[in-house]
């Protein structure tokens, strides 16, 4: 449910913020330019709601001034606008002079990359779904990883024949 989810985001950001390596200075001046990977929903729960799993972390980190996010590419929270601005250069109802020139767009440092997973098993009256959500980030320069953790597991039981979470 919605408390759930927030409770494992705000673990995954404080694990991420305690850590210290947004702190090391390793990947360029703070704030840490970041960018969002794939987010992947690996449950038998079609409409997961990773979009929102995702917004609370990104927002922690935004206001933690530790890292800030790229929305000219990625999988999410990207900003079509940041790519359509460059086009407004030749168009006359646009003033060319505040156009941002080609080549001033950010490229992350980092990337941060989401899986939701789970388990099921399964007993003669009762069944239990255990969902965990995985986060890693990734230098983008040498492709290492520079930090991962899981969330606490939130289990769900329920009876066979029932619908699970």
């Amino acid at each position: 449910d919605y408390n759930e989810i927030i409770e494992w985001t705000d673990t995954l950001t404080a694990r991420m913020l305690t850590s210290g390596f947004l702190d090391t200075g390793e990947f360029g001046p703070q704030p840490v330019r970041m960018v969002v990977s794939k987010i992947e929903n690996k449950t038998d729960l079609s409409q997961f709601p990773h979009e929102l799993l995702l917004s609370n972390i990104r927002s922690a980190l935004l206001e933690s001034g530790k890292a800030r996010f790229v929305s000219t590419y990625g999988s999410d929270g990207t900003d079509e606008m940041t790519r359509d601005t460059q086009d407004l250069t030749e168009d006359p109802l646009f003033d060319a002079g505040q156009v941002p020139e080609m080549g001033q767009a950010s490229v992350a440092r980092l990337s941060l990359r989401t899986q939701v997973l789970w388990t099921h098993s399964q007993g003669l009256d009762d069944a239990q779904n255990t969902y965990v959500v995985r986060m890693w980030v990734s230098d983008v320069k040498n492709g290492e990883v520079v930090w991962e953790k899981r969330s606490d597991p939130i289990a769900k039981k329920f009876e066979k024949g029932s619908v699970s979470w």
